[in-house]
């Protein structure tokens, strides 16, 4: 039988290091299984497919971009451009041609790789301005005879070399490619496999999309370093979170990870179902290992709403360019509402406020970062990498936070849209937005700065209402009289646009200047 090979990358080495019979992949609706041992061999299989298609011993960080739906598929895809040398391009399948077409062209990829029956055929047939596609036939489940090809880890791949390109979502400007290389990628990983204590025996149900770091780096890449298993439930839904946490003839979750409008929904979805899912979905809640909120500001109440079912959450924060820096710790003692914790550790973090560092507890200041972590570069964007950059190399993420005695971090919110300036007082449109959310007419909030002769800038806000809200007819002075109670009247939003939900996109987050734009006609912010 034929030997087939992988670099020695510490992805490879961990994989290679597992009881090759344990289960890597679920997808959960079939209940169809991976093993590490397929995982690799798979893996080596496609990597040579992709070597034979570029007509190369090595693709030496040529971009390879990939259209596959999440499960077993997409991860092999990944691992084996990975192994072929090449940087991979993620393409979400639910994204719009027109996005997915900017992405091709920016990055511009050898090839795109894909399974037969995709709609990468579709949006990208076969034309002189189209890469050409690559497609490789699904991978069947695992089964009881199958014999599996012996995979050997031989050639050595430089851990510099860059691995993986996820696109930054764009607010001024067009989305970015962030580079990442392996390095970056290994310390990502497994600084949170030291941090939340990952292991063998943690199965995490998955339900995140794979074209950001939360997704690819935290949720599938750390578990598999560890030895776990990941289980697909793409897209998210509710009541099928529900129905396979109420699951007893599965394996028990015990690792879940999501942003908080997912939370949320999980919440307010609970009530409307039938008492068997019911009560053997709260056990498993309160079973959890852990729960990790993320890619958003987590509310107060959402917190508070999931402890009533039994859970407890840890949030974090991170970016593309850097994976996770901050974390809460695993004792419930310092899981704070509103912090997200520590530096993770081998990640360096500071605070710097007009270019002098914040040593005191409670001032605010810009987080910066350095360590093995943080991205490489924005792909052929030299002069925007080097602005993001300090002399001395620290990464300046653009986000406000301060520090408490006890050295936890807690977000203020991005420099550029979360800190509103009004009449000389510097105002965090977070913590604004967290108290709204406190109220029971206000199911979601988003709060902004609209530029003002007087003032410089005014406090608004856009809503979401609650039933309650919508039968008390809750307007701008009665959301003003409540404010007022709880924050200083300066913070108290100005006015208010109240909308049936708030857009948003698959990780939670509000595009504020595009909110403003929208929402406020002829009202730009300053921003």
């Amino acid at each position: 039988m034929a030997i087939e090979t992988l670099p020695r990358l510490p992805i490879f080495e961990a994989l290679s290091s597992h009881n090759p019979k344990s289960i890597a992949i679920v997808h959960s609706k079939s209940g169809d299984k991976f093993t590490y041992g397929s995982l690799l061999s798979d893996t080596a299989k496609l990597k040579r497919k992709l070597l034979e298609k570029g007509k190369a011993n090595d693709l030496q960080e040529q971009r390879t971009a990939f259209f596959v739906e999440n499960g077993y598929n997409y991860v092999v895809s990944l691992l084996s451009i990975f192994a072929a040398g090449g940087i991979a391009v993620p393409l979400h399948p639910s994204h719009p041609p027109k996005e997915l077409h900017y992405i091709a062209k920016d990055s511009a990829p050898t090839f795109i790789l894909t399974t037969p029956n995709s709609k990468a055929h579709q949006i990208f047939p076969p034309s002189s301005s189209s890469p050409p596609i690559l497609s490789f036939s699904e991978h069947p489940p695992d089964e009881p005879h199958d014999v599996l090809v012996p995979v050997d880890l031989s050639p050595t791949l430089d851990p510099l070399r860059g691995a993986l390109m996820i696109y930054t979502s764009g607010t001024t400007a067009a989305p970015k490619g962030v580079v990442s290389t392996h390095k970056n990628l290994t310390t990502q990983a497994t600084t949170l496999v030291t941090a939340w204590e990952m292991g063998k025996d943690d199965h995490l149900l998955h339900v995140l999309p794979l074209h950001h770091v939360h997704g690819i780096v935290n949720a599938t890449l750390a578990p598999l370093f560890a030895g776990g298993a990941v289980e697909y439930l793409f897209p998210f839904n509710a009541q099928k979170v529900w129905s396979r946490f109420a699951d007893t003839s599965r394996k028990p979750i015990s690792l879940f990870m999501a942003v908080p409008t997912i939370y949320s929904r999980l919440i307010d979805s609970y009530e409307t179902l039938p008492e068997p899912t019911r009560s053997a979905g709260k056990k498993n809640v309160s079973n959890l290992r852990l729960a990790i909120s993320g890619s958003a500001a987590l509310p107060a109440s959402t917190k508070q709403k999931w402890e009533s079912l039994g859970g407890n959450l840890l949030e974090r924060y991170g970016m593309t360019e850097i994976g996770m820096a901050l974390s809460q710790r695993l004792p419930l003692t310092d899981r704070m509402a509103n912090s997200v914790g520590w530096p993770l550790p081998g990640v360096e973090v500071r605070l710097v406020s007009d270019g002098v560092e914040v040593t005191e507890a409670g001032q605010e200041g810009e987080i910066q970062i350095r360590g093995n972590n943080v991205f490489r570069e924005y792909w052929r964007k030299e002069e925007a990498t080097k602005r993001e950059f300090t002399e001395d190399g620290w990464f300046k993420t653009g986000d406000v936070a301060m520090r408490n005695e006890r050295g936890a971090y807690y977000i203020k919110g991005r420099a550029s849209v979360d800190i509103i300036k009004s009449g000389g007082e510097k105002i965090s449109a977070l913590e604004v937005e967290r108290e709204l959310l406190e109220l029971p007419q206000v199911t979601e909030a988003a709060v902004v700065g609209l530029e003002d002769e007087n003032w410089g800038q005014r406090v608004a806000a856009v809503l979401v209402l609650t039933l309650q809200g919508k039968n008390e007819e809750f307007d701008s002075a009665k959301m003003r009289a409540e404010m007022k109670k709880r924050i200083a009247e300066y913070k108290v939003p100005r006015e208010i646009k109240i909308l049936e939900a708030i857009p948003r996109n698959q990780m939670g987050k509000v595009n504020k200047k595009e909110l403003v734009r929208k929402v406020f006609a002829g009202d730009e912010p300053l921003l």
